[in-house]
């Protein structure tokens, strides 16, 4: 008698610490959830931002002009500098110059003859240094050649507060500064480009080259592979750099780029931020077409997407706006109180 009511005692205590423990971790869980889509965020990063894609409005900020290494995300420059600079189908020829770079690789081999586009897809999914390097190579045959493009991209882009010295993003004998705003503003730019945009989306990729070697490219980008409403992005790490991370998401037609550096928990904090953001701001229609051709005063036409005429919103927020004529294309100024909050360039058509 006596050992069956211990028995079942026992059982009955075994019963309340296994339910008790699945409590508390289906709460946990829904707590985590709760954290990716309130009003709160987390960040733990050195320097952060999230802009939106299309205005360039700043929706968060930290530290985000203080120049840093940028580590692999530097690959992002490189890739949109290929892309306005080659042809998709040119072939390349490795030599023992291509694999001067220590760190990640696609694993060429002196005498592969590879493609730009697989080479692009080698760089942007498994972050390759021996990629990068025949990119380059491939402009002059001189690296400095395409570190000289790349600096000049980034000019053209706005990024004023960014050195390129290779196009790897290794920080050893060569060293790229950037910050986490221009690093948006790049992204940005790039995410307009459908190459670029199909490239850094893409989970896996495994070309046969035209050596004949079959390769096999997945993307390091954890959230691309996990999340469907992320867009593209890229990973990058140093010893000096530590953790650097760009990711775009996407919300129907609200699409933003979260950047840190130096931040030991990337994957959580630019879900955080994403959907912090995502809560916070509504993308909302500020003017229409008309509004824009009857206020200027030339007889130009101009190229008004429907993208140009949407910003981000805060809920009560006072938004007013000023279109500005320039010498050659028009501006959308946006102020939020007396601040400038996003500018919007509207090109005028060709004759």
């Amino acid at each position: 008698m006596n050992k069956k009511f211990w028995l079942l005692v026992v059982l009955l205590s075994l019963c309340s610490i296994l339910l008790i423990f699945f409590y508390k971790t289906d709460l946990l869980a829904k707590e985590s959830n709760d954290v990716f889509s309130s009003t709160t965020y987390y960040d733990n990063a050195k320097s952060s931002i999230v802009m939106d894609l299309n205005s360039r409005r700043v929706l968060y900020e930290n530290n985000s002009h203080e120049r840093m290494l940028p580590a692999s995300t530097t690959k992002i420059l490189t890739c949109i500098t290929a892309i306005e600079h080659y042809q998709l189908d040119d072939y390349v020829v490795i030599d023992k110059e291509v694999l001067k770079t220590e760190g990640s690789s696609i694993y060429l081999e002196v005498g592969d003859v590879i493609s730009v586009n697989d080479l692009l897809f080698g760089l942007m999914l498994c972050s390759g240094n021996d990629a990068a390097n025949a990119l380059a190579l491939h402009y002059s045959g001189k690296l400095s050649d395409f570190v000289f493009l790349m600096n000049e991209t980034a000019k053209k882009i706005g990024m004023t507060n960014s050195t390129f010295e290779n196009p790897h993003g290794l920080d050893v004998d060569t060293k790229n500064y950037t910050t986490t705003y221009d690093m948006a503003l790049l992204m940005s730019y790039a995410m307009k480009n459908p190459t670029f945009r199909q490239i850094v989306a893409t989970k896996s990729y495994h070309p046969t080259i035209i050596s004949g070697k079959k390769m096999y490219f997945n993307n390091k980008h954890k959230l691309i592979q996990q999340l469907d409403n992320v867009t593209g992005g890229k990973t990058g790490y140093t010893k000096k750099a530590e953790r650097t991370l760009v990711t775009t998401f996407k919300n129907q037609n609200f699409e933003i780029v979260v950047v840190t550096f130096k931040c030991s928990d990337d994957w959580q904090v630019h879900q955080s931020l994403a959907n912090y953001c995502f809560t916070k701001f509504q993308p909302q229609k500020m003017l229409s077409k008309f509004e824009i051709l009857f206020s200027v005063s030339n007889k130009k036409y101009y190229n008004i997407e429907e993208a140009d005429l949407i910003l981000p919103v805060a809920t009560s927020e006072s938004i007013t706006y000023k279109i500005i004529e320039a010498k050659s294309n028009l501006w959308i100024v946006y102020y939020s109180d007396l601040d400038v909050i996003a500018k919007i360039e509207i090109e005028a058509l060709n004759e």
